[in-house]
Parts: C-alpha cells; structure tokens; sequence
C-alpha cells in the first residue's frame, strides 16, 4: 500500500519547517489517517493510520505551505491577475477597499474592531447564502486553545468572535463541515489556510468536499505565534495559569482591545492587551513557519478584514489622540473610529463584494470606500511589512540551501 502522498509531504513542507498547521492534509484524506498531534512546541502532521489509496497525493496537493499559484488563483476566482502598474502589485486583485463596523451594538461590542467579519456572516447565514460557516473558537474542554468551530446559528457566529492569536488546524472544520451534512459554507481563514483551501478547490478530485464552500473570508496576519507565547504572557502579565483559564478573550471591550481572562475560580482578569505590549510580547514567539510567509493581506480571501494601522486618515490610535470635534463632525468614519474602532475591508470577488453591498444596504453594517490615494497609502503599508521583518531571514535561508515558499505569479 502506497504512501508516496504523505511522505511527499513529509518531505517537502513538513520536515522543512513550512507547515502551517492548517489541518486541511487531515481533513481530505480519504482513509482518515493523518492526525495533526499536538506538542509543548506545537502541532505537527503525521500519519497514524494506513494509507489505502494507491498512489494518492490529495495531502500533498492541497498544500500551499511550499508552492502558491497566485496567479493561477487570481485568474480562477476573481477573474482577472492582479495589475502589476498599480497597488495591486503588492494589494493583490480587489474590487472595494474601505473600512466600515457593525451597526448592530451588541456585534460591536465583541468584535475586535468594527465587527464586519461577524456581521457578515450573520448576513449569509441569515439570508440563506451559507448554511454553515468554519470560525474559530476555543476548545470546551481546554478554553485557552484555540479550534475550529462550525457555526449554524447567529448566537454560533457571536460566540467566535474575536482574535485567536495562536495556531491551530482551522481547516479540519472543512470536513466537520461536510460530515455534518452541510451543503454551502464559508470559512474564516489565516491568509495561508486560505491559499490552501484555493488549492482544494481547483482540484478536480476532491470537488466533493471543496464544492460546499460558497466564501473565503479571510484577515490579515502577521504572525499565528505560538501557544508557548499565550501561556508565557498570562502568567507573566497576570500570574495566571493557562490550564486554570475558563473564558479567555485577547482583544475587547474598548478599542484596541483588553485581554480579559476569566479563571475556574471565578475571577476577571485584565489588562491591555495592545497599549501594554501584549502583542509585542506575543512576537518573540513568531514561529518559523511565519517566518518564510510574506503575505499578509488575504491574496486568497474572497473578503479581507484587519484592523486600519497603516492608514492614512483612520490611524487606530484614537485612544491616545483623540480626535477633534469638528474633525469627527467633518468625517464618519473618524467618529465611528473614535468610539470602537473600525474594520479594514478588501473585497477581491464579485460575491465578496455584492455581499458586502447587499449587508450594507440591509442595514447590518456601516461602509465607506477609501479615496484612491488612501488605497495605496494603506495597501502599501500592510503590504510592506512582512518583506520588511522577514525578508532576511528568508534570503539566509535561500543562501543556506534551505527551502523557503513560493510565490508564483
């Protein structure tokens, strides 16, 4: 019995150290016989039953981890390659960029800035467009690890809203999914789970699952650091310990966010997590898998959510620098702004945007499209990052012999 697949995997993305732990390998094999194990350092894909399939290489195929065909991408779901004389040489394909938050308060509430990503998969829930949607929650049993969570309900979508900055195998919520019986989801990814679900469906092979998904939403992302780093700044922070954590939440309440940790004891615990270097501290423990990504805002994503550092007029620092009255009074969106904080949007496809369209004319979410100008000042920001901080490490790796992924447009 063959197994070529996994060990071609094995090879070439796993052992090399560009696996991202998505869990999408385990969720198209057809014996079930990949597990994605979990260690003090991380988790990590192996093969724990027997591969009966031939020469089977659906693990392999679905991987972007060492190959990413963005333009062939591009090309298949958005219609068009991305125009190298414009921002879009680094912004990728997009039909809409803007920000925009929940006009609902409670949404609001939990979001991590404005919401949109929550409302609006309220939206295609409600409105019939999907009858599922893979987000990230947390683990019952353990509430500090992060997991994929399928989601049926609008009480479903507002109990996994909010940031999980760990990794964990997003993607096997695909066959949760599938299994369950659903017939048209949407999944909320990093932009390197989305880049393999894009693989998953180009492939003609594994149409059965991959034909559910109706919509890619993705975020942007700096780094998915590593549990180790959770753990390291709760007890440092506020001497907790991670196994004695209830509820936890990273960001919320008033932008840009407070940790907010609850314990089996009952006690609230909390402090900011922007403002007071929670997430600086959280970078230390940037694993190496980030460390070759160089995207950062969503090629992949059918709808594309962050926050609005970077740009030019909407800088997220209006707790610090409040604005003026007539400043507020002049534009909506510094007003809003001011009092949560908004989400970022990128729509690419013309179903990420007519949705978009169709919840903001429903009323569920508020939007405004960036000038020209404020486009590539903001796209060319976000964008520059991950070049900027890791580019290095990417060319010792390339000078070493070492593999490093590939982006091929």
């Amino acid at each position: 019995m063959s197994q070529e697949g996994f060990r071609l995997l094995q090879r070439e993305c796993i052992n090399t150290g560009l696996c991202y732990e998505c869990g999408l390998c385990a969720a198209v094999c057809p014996e079930k016989a990949i597990e994605i194990k979990m260690y003090d350092w991380g988790r990590n894909p192996e093969l724990t039953g027997t591969c009966s399939c031939g020469s089977c290489t659906k693990c392999y195929d679905v991987c972007a981890a060492k190959i990413v065909p963005l333009a062939k991408m591009e090309k298949h779901f958005f219609g068009r390659n991305r125009k190298m004389d414009t921002v879009e040489k680094v912004g990728g394909v997009f039909r809409f960029v803007g920000t925009g938050c929940a006009a609902d308060p409670e949404i609001r509430k939990v979001g991590v800035s404005g919401g949109v990503a929550t409302s609006l998969m309220i939206f295609a829930l409600e409105k019939g467009y999907i009858d599922g949607a893979v987000l990230a929650g947390y683990d019952q049993e353990k509430p500090w690890i992060a997991k994929a969570y399928v989601a049926t309900s609008k009480k479903d979508v507002i109990a996994c809203a909010g940031s999980k900055y760990q990794p964990h195998p997003q993607l096997l919520g695909i066959r949760e999914a599938y299994e369950m019986g659903l017939k048209k989801i949407a999944v909320s990814a990093t932009p390197c789970h989305a880049q393999s679900i894009r693989r998953m469906m180009m492939d003609p092979e594994l149409q059965d699952i991959a034909s559910i998904i109706k919509l890619v939403s993705c975020n942007f992302c700096a780094a998915h650091w590593a549990l180790a780093g959770t753990k390291w700044l709760l007890k440092t922070w506020l001497n907790i310990d991670m196994e004695d954590v209830r509820e936890m939440n990273y960001r919320t309440g008033a932008f840009p966010g407070t940790m907010r940790i609850r314990t089996k004891d009952g006690q609230l615990h909390e402090k900011a997590f922007v403002r007071s270097g929670g997430v600086a501290a959280l970078g230390r423990f940037t694993p190496e898998e980030c460390r070759i990504c160089l995207e950062k805002v969503g090629y992949a994503g059918d709808v594309v959510f962050g926050d609005t550092w970077g740009h030019p007029v909407l800088p997220p620092n209006f707790d610090l620098f409040p604005p003026t009255e007539e400043q507020k009074k002049a534009d909506p969106r510094i007003r809003h702004a001011a009092e949560k904080g908004l989400s970022a949007i990128v729509a690419r496809s013309e179903f990420g945007l007519k949705l978009l369209q169709e919840c903001r004319d429903a009323g569920k979410i508020l939007m405004w499209e960036n000038t020209p100008e404020e486009t590539e000042a903001f796209l060319t920001s976000v964008a520059a990052e991950k070049p900027t901080w890791y580019g290095p490490w990417i060319e010792a790796r390339k000078h070493r012999g070492m593999p490093v992924r590939e982006y091929i447009l």
